[in-house]
């Protein structure tokens, strides 16, 4: 097989994306900033040193909300019932937060006494305060150019905006919903851009009756032309959000991506109106890749499936789940049997599903323990003691004893919840208690970890021959027991890849000395690195906030599109038309699915498109990543012309990591993954 996997792209359009470019010194962008765009109002800042007393980190951060409210208030003369607009920045100094606030204000401050002030500052602190101060810009254009766009006005948390606020599900009768919205966050990079980004918040919420005022430090409250609502507490944005990424027709103005353009338009807005000068970052592929991996997936080996849904479970929804697994892995030699059976006494000659009682949710409970919930299973591995994990549930407690052993056993979860509705398949006359995707999913995973733990190989791989060492890095933020590196050997050689050996190494200076290559350079949480043993050549990919992501075309106007009484947000996908271009582009080679790059010089951009062409919604954003290589001396090369980047393009699956879909990752990723996530 050739190196090169890839083609150069043609006729590809110019998407639009969440970054801007800006020019110009920091100082003088600081300067225009401070100008306001309001013909009657002025910017005002102050700087203020807060110690925390032994109060916890929110109650501390309520207290400094206040004591800004508290301020504004008293120079702008105004009563406790007004909530004043504002944007802080806040710094760690010595023990103590500095913050920064900034607002607007009838009196005209000494703004070059301040900006002289602020030049003495270092880089980082000025690019902090550029975030701010664009904040507070939003802040006033949002709730001018956007309040009639919506049923909810744009809602002020203490410094916080929610923008784009609408109900999800029906109000109860005692005034109980749930309200959806997102939260702007801007970052100025050392370089520059000015990135944004839109982060789902979920809040259930009562409808407030009486005439109240606004002001509440602890709850955000939301408000329609006749209603107000005030939010009972925050919960899980995973769980409950319904909000699509995309929404083609009337439910556009619903959609994130709607948000992000009109974000955009409003601050290029801004920044044109202050006379600061920038460019839109943009996507454009130079090149297109379309190999991917496909395998039969056939398991071989017995199936033991253990009940784990307890005695409480509802008997007939177990009876039909248990014979739906039953029917679905007959040919496996599948048996039943009941929870706990102890880990030393799984065998690896046999695969495990273990069927979970579920509440919908990845969260974790200790029994015994009321209201101790963990939000996934390193926060219960990192904080529960080895004398209380019995009181941790049994799966969780088979993936900790197979974590910490490294054991070659194959254990796979299925959770399964009372209110799982069935399934119904299209063009089936029958109904399942679980779907059978998520079966599909089950056993594809389960032939997964059979082939890196137990046979170490996989055969019928489409791969160039190569030397490699993968690495996946998980480090949490903890004081301890917070960094795991997998490190796997890997040959590949007449299409048969090879398991040569593998280790968890548990720290950061560790790994430096197993792995040389990694240098001095930063290492992050959930990053992978792939090492060309034979030519000493690092790749690494990611995804951050400085990474561009696609959120329209440059040859469309989708907020114009949106407003107009003619027109309507479609799924047309010609280049000049799509208005998400990638996710919706013809057909090239017989298929939808592709990996289209963007070489811009060291950086080499990718996105993965969808295998088919996309419903009237699209539930979440497709990311773009970035692909970096690196020489033994740690200096960046051209991506393009290692043969490590096309074998990396090259290890994208179809219908193994995703079923009946593309993965957005390598299966050599998946490799070392499997070591630290069973």
């Amino acid at each position: 097989m050739s190196f090169d996997c890839t083609n150069p792209a043609q006729n590809m359009p110019i998407a639009t994306t969440n970054i801007l470019d800006i020019k110009g010194q920091t100082d003088d962008i600081v300067k225009a900033l401070f100008h306001s765009l309001h013909e009657d109002l002025y910017i005002g800042c102050k700087s203020k040193l807060f110690v925390k007393e032994g109060e916890g980190f929110v109650e501390f951060e309520q207290k400094i909300h206040r004591e800004i409210k508290a301020s504004i208030r008293k120079e702008l003369q105004l009563s406790n019932e007004i909530n004043p607009h504002y944007e802080w920045v806040k710094f760690f100094n010595e023990g103590a937060i500095e913050v920064y606030f900034f607002y607007l204000t009838h009196e005209k401050p000494n703004h070059e006494l301040l900006i002289d002030e602020i030049s003495l500052l270092n880089k980082q602190k000025k690019d902090r305060l550029v975030s701010g101060l664009l904040g507070l810009h939003l802040k006033t254009e949002f709730l001018e150019q956007a309040k009639e766009k919506y049923e909810f006005s744009p809602t002020y948390f203490n410094s916080e905006l929610y923008l784009s606020v609408h109900r999800s599900g029906r109000e109860k009768k005692d005034g109980t919903t749930y309200l959806e919205a997102l939260k702007p966050e801007l970052y100025f990079s050392p370089s520059q851009e000015l990135c944004f980004n839109l982060v789902k918040k979920v809040f259930r919420v009562n409808r407030l009756e009486a005439i109240t005022v606004d002001l509440d430090d602890t709850k955000a409250l939301f408000k329609t032309k006749d209603s107000k609502y005030i939010a009972s507490r925050e919960v899980s944005a995973t769980k409950y959000s319904k909000r699509k990424f995309m929404s083609f027709g009337d439910a556009f103005a619903a959609s994130i991506n709607y948000a992000q353009n009109l974000l955009s338009d409003i601050l290029q807005g801004i920044l044109n109106r202050l006379d600061i000068e920038f460019s839109v970052r943009h996507f454009s592929a130079t090149h297109v890749t379309d190999n991917f991996i496909s395998a039969d997936k056939v398991c071989t080996s017995d199936i033991v499936i253990i009940d784990n849904l307890g005695d409480d479970f509802d008997v007939a929804k177990k009876d039909k789940a248990l014979s739906q697994l039953y029917s679905e892995f007959e040919s496996s030699n599948v048996s039943i049997v009941q929870a706990p059976i102890p880990f030393e006494s799984l065998k690896e000659e046999h695969n495990y599903i273990v069927l979970n009682a579920s509440d919908g949710s990845s969260s974790i409970q200790r029994k015994g323990v009321e209201g101790k919930v963990f939000t996934g299973f390193w926060d219960a591995y990192r904080n529960t003691p080895i004398h209380q994990r019995e009181d941790l549930d049994y799966y969780t407690q088979l993936k900790i004893a197979r974590f910490e052993s490294q054991s070659v056993k194959v254990i796979q979860g299925l959770n399964f919840a009372e209110t799982d509705k069935e399934v119904k398949p299209r063009g089936s006359e029958v109904s399942y208690a679980i779907s059978p995707h998520k079966l599909n999913r089950i056993n594809s995973e389960i032939w997964l970890k059979r082939n890196v733990f137990i046979h170490r190989a996989f055969d019928e791989i489409d791969l160039p021959d190569a030397n490699l060492q993968l690495v996946y890095i998980r480090k949490l933020k903890a004081k301890k027991n917070n960094f795991f590196a997998s490190v796997v050997d890997v040959n590949i050689s007449s299409k048969r890849l090879v398991i040569e050996g593998n280790q968890l190494i548990k720290s950061e200076k560790r790994l430096a000395l197993e792995c040389p290559y990694f240098g001095d350079r930063q290492i992050h949480d959930d990053s992978f690195y792939l090492y060309d043993k034979d030519r000493a050549v690092l790749l690494t990919s990611y995804s951050t906030i400085r990474v561009p992501q696609i959120i329209g075309n440059s040859a469309v106007d989708t907020i114009s599109i949106s407003d107009s009484d003619e027109l309507v947000v479609n799924r047309q996908s010609g280049v000049d038309v799509s208005v998400l271009p990638y996710y919706l582009l013809p057909k090239e080679r017989k298929q939808y699915h592709h990996v289209y790059l963007q070489d811009v010089g060291p950086d080499l951009f990718y996105f993965v498109a969808p295998i088919q062409r996309p419903n009237q919604d699209i539930a979440k954003q497709n990311r773009v990543y970035n692909l970096l290589t690196f020489n033994a001396g740690g200096k960046l090369l051209s991506a393009l012309k290692q043969p490590i980047t096309h074998i990396f393009f090259s290890s994208f699956t179809e219908d193994i990591l995703r079923i009946n879909e593309v993965s957005k990752s390598s299966l050599l990723e998946k490799i070392a993954r499997l070591y630290v996530e069973n």
